[in-house]
C-alpha cells in the first residue's frame, strides 16, 4: 500500500483546506488511519463538544459525522430552540419555594463557549420554549464551523462527514476497542440538495451499505490503534452504535425499576420529526399531505381561540416584526407534543419505538444499519408531513393557508424535513462496576440544593425528568409521577463501558437509567457532558490510563474538566460542594 495524504476536513466551508490533513494508508477497499489519538463516533451535540474539547487538549482529534451538519440535535435534527430549565421546586411542608431555573441559567453555571455562542445569537425567533430560538444554519455557519476550522487550521481536528460507523473491532482479553470502520457517501452529480432530496427512511439503507448505488459513490474508512499506542474510542452517537457494535453491555428501553437490569427495550420515549414552517409573501399550492394520518391536535391548547398563534410562536426561529402573531416572513419551527388524554396531538410521534430490540439488533451486526426501526421511522416522516398539512389547513381567519409552506431549505434538505429524527432516549452504556446514574441521583429535598454529590463528578445538569411516553406500551408507576431534579452532577463514571477501559460515552449513550437520560438528553448538558469527555479521552491518552485508571487518579482530571466547564454549582454565590465536602459520595 502506498501513502497519501487524504483531506479529512471537508464539508461546508472547509473544502480545500490545506490545514488538519490525516495521514491514511490507501488499499483496494479503502482508506486506513492509524494517527489520530482520539476517535469520536458522532452525530450528537455532545459529540461536537467532545471533539472540540480533545482537539482543544491537544489530542489528534477526529469526528466522524454521519450528516453534513455538525451539531446534532441543535442542527441536523432541528432541535434548534436551546431547552433550559423552567422549573420550581416547592417544598410541600415549609411552602418554601427553590427556582431551580435561576441556577441553571446563572452564567456561573454554564459552559464558557456554549454560553459565548448563545450570547451572540439570542433569540431571533422571539419564541417562547427558550430565550434562544435561531435558525439551525446561522448557529451552524457563525459558531460551530468557526470553532472547528480554528483546530482543523490547528492540526488538531479532522471531520469526517456523511460517515456511519459499519462495525467496530475489540480485544475482548484486554478490554479494548481496537478499530472503528465506517462508510463514507459523496452524492454522485445530479442528485439534488446534496443527497437530502430523500427521506432517511429510505435513504438509510444506502447510507449504510458499502458498495456504490445510484445515489452515492462509497469509500470504506477505517479508524485503527495501532500496537503499541493509545487510542481513546468515544460513542456520542445518537443510536448508542458502537455499543452494540463492540458487543458492550447496554440499557434500552425503559427499565421495571430505575435503573434496574430488566425492562422492555421495545418500550421508550416517542421521536419526531422536525420541520419549518414559512409564512410566505405569496399563496402557493403544495401537494397534498399523506393518506391515513390522523389525530392531530392543539394538545394543551385544546379548545382555545390563540391555540394556532400560540403553537405558531412556540418554536419560532424567525420573527419578521421582532415578536408578535404570526406575520409574513416568520419561520416556525414545528416540535409539537401529543396527548395520550386527548389521543391527539402534533408531530411526535408516540405510536412505535424507533430502536430494534436488542436480539435484533445483535443480530443485524454482521451488516449494520443502524440498528433503527425503518418502518417506525417512515410511519413518523408521515406523521411529521400530515401535522404539516392539518395545521396549515387550520390557520385562523386571516392567514391564507396556501401561504403556510414546508420550507426544507432552512433546514438543508429538498424533502422538507430535518436531516435525522430527534430522539430522546437511545441505547445506553453500563459504566465500570456496573455504575448506572440514577433518577434518584438527580432529587432530592430543596434543603440538599444538589443531587448527589458524587465524588468523580465532571459535569453539571439542570432540567426536570421530562418523558414523552409512547403509546403502545405501558409505562412503569415510577416514571408516571412528577420528576423534578434539583441541579445534578454527572460523574465520570457514567461516562465509562465495564467492559472497555477505553471506550468513553457521553450524551445520551451514557451509563444512566431511563429516567435520568429523561433529564440529562437536553443541549445544555449535552454539551457539558461531551466536553468533560473530550478532556478526559485526550487526558486517557496522553497518560496512557484506562478509564478505571482515571478514576483513581479523578481528582486530576477534574482539575482540567475545569479549564472547561463548571463542575461543582454555584448557588447564592457558594460552591457546592464547597472544600470542606471533601471527595462526595
Amino acid at each position: 500500500m502506498r501513502r497519501r495524504e487524504f483531506l479529512g476536513a471537508c464539508g461546508i466551508g472547509l473544502a480545500g483546506m490545506a490545514a488538519g490533513r490525516a495521514r491514511a494508508d490507501e488499499g483496494p477497499g479503502g482508506a486506513t488511519f492509524r494517527d489520530f489519538d482520539v476517535v469520536i463516533a458522532g452525530g450528537t451535540t455532545a459529540a461536537f463538544a467532545a471533539a472540540v474539547a480533545a482537539a482543544e487538549s491537544g489530542a489528534k482529534t477526529c469526528l466522524i459525522e454521519p450528516t453534513d451538519w455538525v451539531g446534532g440535535q441543535i442542527t441536523a435534527s432541528a432541535v434548534p430552540a436551546i431547552d433550559e430549565a423552567w422549573h420550581t421546586i416547592k417544598d410541600r411542608k415549609t411552602g418554601e419555594s427553590y427556582k431551580v431555573f435561576e441556577i441553571a441559567r446563572d452564567r456561573a453555571n454554564m459552559t464558557p463557549n456554549f454560553r459565548a455562542m448563545l450570547d451572540a445569537t439570542g433569540n431571533p425567533g422571539m419564541g417562547w420554549v427558550s430565550n434562544y430560538c435561531f435558525e439551525p444554519r446561522n448557529f451552524l455557519n457563525d459558531h460551530l464551523l468557526p470553532l472547528e476550522r480554528s483546530l482543523v487550521e490547528k492540526g488538531t481536528l479532522v471531520v469526517f462527514r456523511e460517515t456511519v460507523i459499519k462495525s467496530v473491532d475489540v480485544d475482548a482479553s484486554k478490554g479494548l476497542v481496537t478499530a472503528i470502520t465506517a462508510i463514507r457517501r459523496k452524492p454522485r452529480p445530479g442528485v439534488a440538495a446534496g443527497g437530502y432530496d430523500v427521506l432517511p427512511s429510505k435513504d438509510l439503507p444506502d447510507w449504510y451499505g458499502p458498495e456504490p448505488s445510484s445515489r452515492f459513490d462509497k469509500e470504506t474508512l477505517r479508524f485503527e490503534a495501532p500496537k503499541g499506542r493509545d487510542v481513546v474510542f468515544i460513542d456520542a452517537t445518537e443510536w448508542g452504535e458502537v455499543l452494540v457494535l463492540a458487543g458492550a453491555p447496554y440499557l434500552q428501553g425503559v427499565e421495571a425499576t430505575d435503573g434496574g437490569p430488566q425492562g422492555d427495550d421495545r418500550c421508550g420515549q416517542s421521536t419526531v420529526f422536525d420541520f419549518v414552517q414559512r409564512y410566505a409573501d405569496e399563496p402557493t399550492d403544495e401537494p397534498v399531505g399523506p393518506e391515513g394520518v390522523s389525530g392531530f391536535g392543539y394538545d394543551e391548547f385544546d379548545g382555545k381561540a390563540e391555540a394556532w398563534n400560540k403553537i405558531w410562536t412556540y418554536r419560532r426561529i424567525k420573527s419578521a416584526k421582532g415578536g408578535g402573531p404570526a406575520a409574513v416572513g416568520d419561520l416556525c419551527l414545528q416540535n409539537w407534543g401529543y396527548s395520550p388524554k386527548l389521543r391527539a396531538g402534533g408531530n411526535d410521534y408516540p405510536f412505535g419505538y424507533l430502536f430494534v430490540s436488542k436480539a435484533d439488533a445483535e443480530a443485524q451486526r454482521a451488516d449494520w444499519k443502524g440498528g433503527v426501526d425503518l418502518a417506525v421511522m417512515a410511519e413518523a416522516e408521515r406523521r411529521a408531513l400530515g401535522w404539516h398539512h392539518w395545521f396549515k389547513n387550520h390557520a385562523p381567519e386571516g392567514i391564507d393557508p396556501r401561504r403556510i409552506l414546508l420550507d426544507g431549505d432552512v433546514l438543508g434538505t429538498a424533502h422538507g424535513l430535518a436531516k435525522l429524527p430527534y430522539i430522546r432516549d437511545t441505547r445506553r452504556s453500563i459504566g465500570v462496576d456496573g455504575f448506572i446514574l440514577k433518577g434518584r441521583d438527580l432529587t432530592g429535598s430543596i434543603g440538599k440544593k444538589t443531587g448527589r454529590r458524587f465524588f468523580d463528578r465532571v459535569a453539571l445538569g439542570a432540567y426536570p425528568m421530562d418523558v414523552h411516553p409512547m403509546s403502545g406500551c405501558e409505562m412503569p408507576a415510577y416514571i408516571v409521577s412528577a420528576h423534578d431534579t434539583l441541579p445534578f452532577y454527572i460523574p465520570f463514571r457514567a461516562m465509562t463501558n465495564e467492559k472497555f477501559g477505553n471506550l468513553l460515552v457521553a450524551g445520551k449513550t451514557m451509563a444512566q437509567s431511563f429516567l435520568a437520560n429523561a433529564a440529562t438528553r437536553l443541549h445544555p448538558i449535552e454539551w457539558s457532558s461531551g466536553t468533560a469527555a473530550g478532556v478526559a479521552a485526550a487526558d486517557m491518552v496522553k497518560n496512557r490510563r484506562s478509564t478505571r485508571e482515571v478514576l483513581e487518579n479523578i481528582e486530576q482530571l477534574q482539575a482540567l474538566v475545569r479549564r472547561k466547564t463548571p463542575t461543582e454549582w454555584t448557588i447564592g454565590g457558594k460552591l457546592y460542594p464547597g472544600p470542606e465536602a471533601g471527595r462526595g459520595e
